[in-house]
Order: C-alpha cells, then sequence, then structure tokens
C-alpha cells in the first residue's frame, strides 16, 4: 500500500520456504537469519504501536497533524493490517527457523 510501507520493506529478509531448504543452512547462516528476522519483528511491532497508538488518538477525535484530512483513520487502519500481515509472516518464518535450531540441538 502506497503511503502505508516504508522503504526499510526492501531490506526485508527472505529466508526458504520449505523445511528441507530450512534443514540445508549451515547453522552460522540460520543464526543470522533468525536474528535479522526477530530484529525486523521488533521494528514491525514498534510500528503497530504507532499505529495503534495514532489510530486511538484520531477515533478520540484528534488529528495526528494540523490538517485533519491529512491522515484518515481508513489509511492508518490500512498502514496497520499492512503491519499486521506482514508481522504474522515473520512470526511463522521464526517459528520455522526456532524448531529446525530446536531440532539441531536435541540431535547433539
Amino acid at each position: 500500500m502506497a503511503g502505508g510501507r516504508k522503504a526499510a520493506d526492501s531490506s526485508r529478509v527472505s529466508i526458504p520456504a520449505g523445511t528441507e531448504e530450512i534443514s540445508a543452512l549451515s547453522d552460522a547462516e540460520l543464526g543470522s537469519q533468525l536474528s535479522s528476522l526477530e530484529r525486523e519483528e521488533r521494528q514491525l511491532s514498534k510500528r503497530r504501536t504507532t499505529l495503534h497508538n495514532r489510530i486511538d488518538f484520531v477515533r478520540g477525535g484528534g488529528y495526528a497533524s494540523s490538517d485533519p484530512t491529512h491522515e484518515q483513520l481508513t489509511t492508518l487502519e490500512a498502514a496497520e493490517q499492512d503491519v499486521s500481515e506482514r508481522r504474522h509472516e515473520l512470526h511463522r518464518q521464526i517459528d520455522l527457523l526456532r524448531a529446525e535450531s530446536s531440532r539441531r540441538h536435541l540431535r547433539t
């Protein structure tokens, strides 16, 4: 969505989709990808919290700028939905990587 996504989205970490590809990662690659995804998730969580605060403020009759038409509630809600969807996907990817990491540690 235009305006709802930040330029930082282009730096998203990409991990292999299937468990076979994840299991092919070295321990270092697995740890690095997990750290990167967790960092991105924390950033998205902060963004989502900010959006929730702004949505609550606008719903309460306030405006996030001096121009009431600058930031409509629907725009904020759409941005929050985008962030939430990406955050859910990150959680899925993080869970897969953590499961692989746990599996490897159980073998040792």
